[in-house]
């Protein structure tokens, strides 16, 4: 009888092992996945963010040849981006992958100049996110026409040029698409700010 309880004490003992082993290995599990999880979130965020970047670039460029029928160099809605009057410059209107819902919008008056989450959370990724403390501080944000130049002998001569782009909050941090010779959008802000401040729409 002493033999038998022995081996049902080592059996229970080894049971337990096994179970906290195993709730190690699954929660480690569970980690890894929910930052994978995150980081996909994150590029999506990026490519989203960056294609309503190219998207507003695109349209704004565009205000030249089709004034004549288009009262507004910017965009109004992102659904205007969407239509083919003449032109669709965005594929269909994203959400915001970090919440699932729609994304904040970065306006100067009526006029959409790009995008920013909602979500306060803070970014995985600090190379892509630098000085961002939460994903709502991450602009998304068209710069207009970089060539838009002020004639030199005549500064009162009427110009095409777009409105300045808003100067980003203290504690957001401005993103553009990557620069190139077609593209005016400005490369990624990488000044740290100094504060974090709310979400606006």
């Amino acid at each position: 009888m002493t033999s038998l309880g022995n081996q049902n004490g080592v059996t229970y003992l080894f049971v337990m092992i096994l179970i906290v082993v195993m709730s190690i290995a699954t929660l480690e599990v569970t980690q890894q996945w929910s930052v994978i999880m995150q980081r996909d979130r994150e590029a999506e965020l990026q490519f989203r963010g960056t294609s309503i970047v190219n998207a507003i670039e695109r349209f704004v460029a565009d205000w030249e040849i089709q004034r004549a029928t288009r009262p507004n160099q910017w965009p109004r809605t992102l659904e205007e981006l969407t239509k083919k009057s003449p032109k669709r410059y965005l594929r269909k209107v994203y959400t915001d992958p970090m919440t699932g819902n729609k994304f904040a919008l970065i306006k100067i008056g009526q006029d959409i100049h790009g995008v920013k989450s909602t979500s306060t959370d803070t970014p995985y990724n600090q190379d892509v996110f630098k000085g961002a403390k939460t994903y709502q501080a991450i602009r998304f944000e068209a710069k207009g026409s970089a060539n838009c130049q002020i004639n030199p002998l005549n500064p009162n001569a009427p110009t095409t040029c777009p409105p300045p782009a808003n100067t980003p909050p203290p504690g957001e941090t401005s993103l553009g698409d990557t620069p190139s010779t077609n593209s005016p959008v400005q490369p990624p802000s990488t000044e740290t700010p100094a504060e974090e401040t709310q979400a606006f729409q």
